[in-house]
């Protein structure tokens, strides 16, 4: 038999539910207003602070196109100036080797000289037979001082010739010091910038996931470019290549997340900074890079753009290398060589930071 409810207990427990429930309305009431008004107010806040995020990341961008012209006339210049130096170096080799065989000649010359005496013209001639003999003898000894004099002659001028091609190599030699100080300076500033470009993407997305909160409590609607906080850039590469079945090897981790760094784009959801059209995408600027809805909405217009793209624009270069897990050097070659953004840095898109993310990888994919 089952024991009976008490309708006084039941009733008793409803009147105190009741009662509670309409104290914590009364007291939320107010305390919701107002925290709608912060909430909106903070958002506001964010707002200017992601418009001032994306004019200091504008800012580095043309601090890191500067400092990527600059790296290229330097190597430009440093591999011009290393032909020269090589080219230098086998002259100076051949005139060198030169001088040494008419200085071993012209010392066979002077043990000639010093063995026959001041008198071996008359020797020569008392031993000639006839006076056709004699002139041929003495035309013959002529004929040998005479080649000691040229000999003596390139002497004097191939040593003059290795002073002067001595004197151009140490030249050339300082000149390439001097741009392997500068490109080693260079490539340190590059990477500052880069790092310092990753910190204010940092910042942007902290807004950005702040804003997101603030716009799911206050029901409205924002444009991604205001809650597009997205996935720093190791992990956006982890999934780009997950959905492209390519090899997550560290080599391709260190390409994409070189391209993410190259680009450094403040793009919501789009770190590679396409132009694809995608259903809900907006314009993020006026060349017609785009904000994504979402992560994954990125992530497949990335996609789309370079399967779609790869016959045309050099994309399946960049695909067949990250396939194969080739060396983040190739896949950064590739990536320069196609169509998304040749002649960026100098013409050195991908391939000058592809270097700075292998000695650094954690500081460059924890964006």
């Amino acid at each position: 038999m089952s024991t009976p409810i008490r309708t006084t207990s039941l009733v008793r427990v409803s009147v105190a539910l009741v009662c509670t429930l309409a104290v914590s309305l009364l007291l939320a009431a107010p305390a919701s207003g107002g925290g709608l008004d912060e909430a909106r107010s903070r958002l506001a806040a964010l707002e200017q602070q992601i418009a001032r995020e994306r004019s200091a990341i504008d800012a580095t961008h043309v601090q890191l196109d500067a400092l990527g012209a600059k790296i290229a006339d330097l190597q430009a210049t440093h591999g011009e100036t290393q032909v020269r130096l090589l080219s230098t170096e086998r002259v100076l080799s051949d005139v060198n080797l030169r001088y040494r065989e008419l200085q071993d000649r012209l010392n066979a010359v002077a043990v000639t000289a010093f063995q026959w005496g001041p008198m071996a013209p008359f020797a020569v001639a008392l031993g000639a037979d006839s006076l056709g003999d004699l002139a041929d003898r003495l035309q013959y000894f002529d004929s040998i001082a005479s080649a000691n004099v040229e000999t003596a002659d390139a002497v004097a001028t191939h040593a003059a010739h290795l002073a002067s091609i001595r004197a151009d190599l140490s030249a050339v030699s300082r000149q390439q010091a001097t741009l392997e100080l500068k490109l080693r300076t260079s490539r340190a500033e590059l990477a500052t910038a880069l790092l310092a470009q990753n910190a204010q993407l940092a910042r942007l997305s902290d807004a950005r996931t702040e804003a997101a909160q603030l716009v799911r409590r206050l029901g409205i609607t924002a444009d991604p470019n205001v809650t597009g906080a997205g996935v720093s850039f190791g992990r956006w590469a982890e999934l780009l290549l997950s959905r492209l079945r390519a090899p997550i090897c560290q080599d391709n981790l260190i390409a994409v997340v070189a391209w993410e760094s190259a680009e450094g784009t403040a793009a919501a959801y789009n770190p590679l900074a396409t132009t694809h059209d995608f259903p809900g995408a907006t314009n993020f600027n006026t060349v017609g890079v785009k904000n994504y809805p979402s992560l994954g909405d990125g992530i497949q217009a990335t996609i789309d753009t370079l399967v779609l793209g790869s016959p045309t624009y050099g994309y399946g270069a960049v695909l067949a290398s990250l396939s194969t897990c080739a060396p983040a050097e190739s896949t950064g070659a590739a990536i320069n060589a196609s169509s998304w953004c040749r002649g960026c840095a100098g013409g050195l898109y991908v391939t000058n930071v592809v270097p700075l993310v292998r000695a650094d990888y954690e500081r460059y994919a924890t964006r």
